[in-house]
């Protein structure tokens, strides 16, 4: 789940009693009630975000294509000049457009040298120059015109591992990994963000479907892709390695949102299951039950349920809990992949089944 409002979040939205602190701040002119009607006036036109930092105000208003709603423009506007947390207010407020607004195209037209190095450092591509776009003192200056789009944003992003079953795409950020998805050779992602990507990599076809095993396009250098965040790289390096039988344990940090307690204590028991071994659904239970048979049996589809659940599958191994009389089930990613992920434990010595 992508978190478009963090905790510690450096953006709100602007309201109405704003008027004062963007007229005290020189980003707005005019009486305050002047202001608070410019702010009325946006509020049914677009999102509009401020920033309120040791530095000063930053105001910034997106903007979505009245005609094409997966585009969104920035108008950026702030009361200082240096470039003091501005890449972070702004990767906040890309992320915001990218996983709510659910833009694909984001834009900025600026003069700003400052501000440009901070777009090129999010990810941004100048798209043109355009002559005597803006006025400034009197006079017409020519601006700059940066673009990123949603599957650029270094801030969360997915990376795909081909293998001979399918594709395992990896999400998360440069901290952290919260997703791993099996996708099928010939299929459409189901996840339009994952489509998205896919698309941008090359590895689909014009109808959206993943290319069919050992095409080219899969043939990619996972540390030559500049949008993808570091944890990502290095959990797709792993999965990888791991597919190909050159490592059996991870060393990724995950990061698990919207769990349940229940949910995070069958994992953490999944987690101890060796590579090349397996246990029931019932052997988890009786660990969390202290060895209580009655009340493990009780329990036995809560832990296949809590399987099913698992947004990391692979790095949380759920593959390797079976059915008491050995029946595959309970898998996020399906039962086609758990077995083959199984085989390929089982059979460590021999080759890899690529």
């Amino acid at each position: 789940m992508i978190e478009a409002f963090r905790d510690n979040s450096l953006v709100r939205h602007v309201h109405i009693s704003d008027a004062r602190i963007l007229r005290d701040a020189g980003i707005s002119v005019g009486k305050i009630s002047d202001v608070e009607e410019y702010l009325r006036k946006i509020s049914g036109m677009c999102d509009s975000f401020i920033s309120e930092t040791v530095a000063g105000i930053v105001f910034i208003k997106a903007m979505t294509d009245p005609l094409d709603p997966y585009k969104v423009t920035l108008d950026i506007r702030r009361s200082f000049d240096s470039a003091d947390c501005l890449e972070d207010i702004l990767d906040e407020v890309l992320r915001i457009c990218f996983f709510t607004k659910e833009a694909h195209k984001i834009s900025v037209m600026t003069d700003d040298e400052v501000l440009a190095e901070v777009l090129i450092t999010l990810g941004f591509i100048q798209e043109a120059v355009l002559h005597d776009e803006i006025k400034r003192d009197g006079t017409f200056k020519d601006a700059g015109l940066f673009y990123i789009l949603k599957p650029m944003y270094k801030g969360y992003n997915y990376a795909f591992v081909p293998f001979q079953r399918g594709v395992v795409a990896v999400g998360g950020s440069m901290d952290y990994i919260d997703e791993v998805r099996f996708l099928s050779y010939g299929s459409a992602p189901e996840d339009h963000f994952v489509s998205e990507c896919a698309c941008y990599w090359g590895i689909t076809d014009d109808e959206g479907k993943l290319l069919p095993r050992n095409a080219p396009e899969y043939d990619i250098d996972l540390n030559s892709i500049e949008d993808l965040p570091a944890e990502v790289i290095r959990a797709a390096v792993e999965i990888k390695e791991f597919l190909l039988k050159k490592r059996d344990t991870f060393d990724i940090n995950v990061k698990i949102t919207h769990a349940t307690e229940f949910q995070i204590s069958v994992w953490e028991e999944i987690r101890k299951i060796p590579y090349g071994a397996t246990c029931s659904y019932e052997d988890i239970a009786l660990k969390l039950t202290d060895n209580d048979l009655k009340k493990a049996r009780k329990l036995t589809r809560a832990v296949g349920s809590a399987c099913s659940d698992n947004p990391v599958p692979i790095l949380i191994p759920c593959h390797r809990v079976i059915g008491k009389n050995g029946m595959l089930m309970g898998f996020s990613g399906g039962i086609e992949f758990k077995d083959f992920l199984l085989q390929n434990e089982l059979f460590a010595s021999a080759l890899p089944l690529y």
